[in-house]
């Protein structure tokens, strides 16, 4: 199957957006193929896409015409139900989704959209799943951003002072291999745990910041509030 990836990073203007819709129109129409649309399309469909903002009700009426005209399918997200954010929490939108052809949902029925954490971003990540499809293990990797983070060194020098179990005096290169190995296999763990760590930490960052967004989002929230939002970002 033959299909255009168009990846969309839209202008606030009006006139810019009108212009780009065409422009996309104009590719969809030229390409004999599936297609996908993803980005960040700095509009939204309804007022209920929208929290703290006036909704502008012709751009809205312009992009579901942009979407209809070209036979586009806006695949449900999962998660929250808004995208972006400011720093203070006082806006909320739906900015960033994914629009698939009608031909490809017929060969991928599955696919849904999910928005991820947004941790540091004012945009929250978007991922597009067919949840049928399996990736197998993930493979060992070793990164460099490790080297900067608590226990690697230690974890590398005492598993390669480790003692080498088994008769392998006379053999440098199995000892050199075998040394290899449970650096590889002391690595996993260590990392591993570091993951869980971090995780624990970004989540309770993640779950505070969305009971503060909670609270903004019903009353609009003091500013003491707004500003714990943001050193939380900071972290």
């Amino acid at each position: 199957m033959d299909v255009l990836l168009i990846s969309v990073y839209a202008p606030q203007i009006d006139d810019c957006k009108r212009q780009l819709w065409d422009e996309i129109s104009t590719l969809i129409a030229s390409f004999l193929g599936e297609c996908v649309v993803m980005g960040d399309f700095n509009e939204v469909r309804n007022e209920f896409e929208r929290f703290g903002s006036q909704f502008q009700h012709i751009p809205a009426r312009t992009f579901n015409q942009f979407i209809h005209q070209n036979e586009l399918v806006d695949i449900p997200m999962g998660g929250p139900i808004y995208t972006w954010s400011d720093k203070w929490g006082s806006k909320f939108s739906k900015l960033d989704r994914f629009l698939v052809s009608e031909g490809l949902m017929l060969h991928f029925p599955h696919i849904i959209g999910l928005a991820l954490d947004k941790n540091i971003s004012d945009h929250r990540p978007i991922v597009l799943l067919e949840h049928r499809v399996d990736y197998g293990l993930s493979p060992f990797r070793i990164f460099h951003s490790w080297f900067e983070l608590e226990g690697f060194d230690e974890v590398v020098h005492n598993s390669w002072n480790s003692t080498v179990v088994g008769n392998l005096i006379d053999n440098p290169w199995v000892i050199f291999k075998k040394r290899l190995q449970i650096l590889k296999s002391n690595l996993r763990l260590w990392n591993s745990s570091a993951r869980d760590r971090l995780s624990s930490k970004r989540k309770i960052l993640q779950d505070n910041v969305e009971e503060i967004d909670a609270s903004l989002m019903l009353d609009g929230g003091s500013a003491d509030l707004r500003e714990q939002r943001v050193q939380l970002l900071k972290n």
